[in-house]
């Protein structure tokens, strides 16, 4: 078996981090390198973690200065992987170590990228799960770029995928996408996710809407382009209204009233708004993207080089 590298981004997981590691330890071999991830944990994480390290120099472990982020925790641990497979996984319990031999019996048979999809997790908001199907549904009807719906993090892949997605240097990361762009012989492998046994999830409603938006902002300028052209529309149905409002005046038709104006100007501005908006979004993105500001800052690290 190949050298392995397996990255763990972690957010105030202290409880969890034990148990997770009894359950690597299962299907894991001594050629394994353990990368933690502690993306700005207020609780005893990174102390846990240096425990564990103290007994297995196989566990690494970077301490970013604050929470960056989930996915740029993920590219930092990326950055520092040194297998020639590389498996990306939350450090919940949620996604399970046990389904990892089969990851590695697919990238053994000639893939390149072992997606996994969840059929059901214990415990899911019905509220969260339907947004995350719209979302997909979304995204899909208007980006080239299909992803995967209820596609995880959770993956396995090469060491020359790792090299390709190295290879992307924005700061508005979006992960699932560039996966789905990068191509290569992939497939998916599914699994049941159990309830947290500590903890509670670090994927609010607000931080998935957040995520969404970054995915449809960075794979689409089909937004731009729809209103675009719901505002060409609208500005056809007011160049129609008013040629009939002339018309009207010089027939002496027209009577006093200030209901179809407030209606003709409310929608034409919330349509321009709605515009400017989105346009201010992208410039946004531009904006972030010219500073060059670094994807994460390292405060600490074990068995790793900063």
């Amino acid at each position: 078996m190949p050298k392995t590298s397996i990255i763990l981004p972690v957010f105030n997981e202290a409880e969890n981090i034990h148990l997770l590691y009894e359950d690597l330890g299962k299907v894991c071999n001594t050629d394994t390198e353990f990368i933690f991830v502690d993306d700005g944990s207020k609780d005893n994480t990174f102390r846990e973690i240096h425990k564990l390290a103290e007994g297995d120099p196989r566990i690494k472990c970077l301490s970013l200065s604050r929470n960056f982020g989930h996915q740029n925790a993920l590219m930092a641990g990326m950055e520092k992987a040194s297998g020639d497979v590389i498996v990306l996984m939350d450090a919940d319990l949620q996604h399970p170590p046990a389904l990892l031999p089969e990851m590695f019996q697919k990238i053994d048979d000639g893939f390149d990228l072992v997606i996994t999809k969840r059929k059901s997790t214990v415990d899911i908001n019905p509220i969260k799960q339907f947004f995350s199907l719209l979302f997909y549904k979304f995204i899909n009807a208007i980006s080239e770029t299909k992803i995967e719906p209820k596609a995880a993090d959770f993956r396995a892949f090469n060491r020359k995928v790792l090299e390709s997605v190295l290879q992307f240097k924005e700061r508005d990361l979006f992960l699932r996408g560039i996966f789905s762009w990068i191509g290569f012989r992939s497939t998916t492998l599914t699994f049941d996710a159990p309830a947290r046994q500590f903890g509670k999830t670090k994927y609010s409603f607000a931080t998935m809407m957040r995520l969404a938006w970054k995915g449809t902002t960075s794979f689409s300028f089909k937004p731009l382009r729809i209103a675009l052209l719901f505002g060409s529309l609208l500005s056809l149905a007011s160049f129609a209204f008013g040629a009939y409002a002339l018309l009207a005046y010089f027939r002496g038709e027209t009577i006093p009233g200030w209901a179809s104006l407030i209606i003709a100007v409310m929608i034409l501005g919330g349509t321009q708004l709605l515009a400017i908006g989105l346009l201010g979004e992208y410039i946004a993105k531009l904006f972030t993207e010219s500073k060059k500001r670094p994807r994460y800052l390292i405060k600490d690290s074990i068995n790793i080089e900063k």
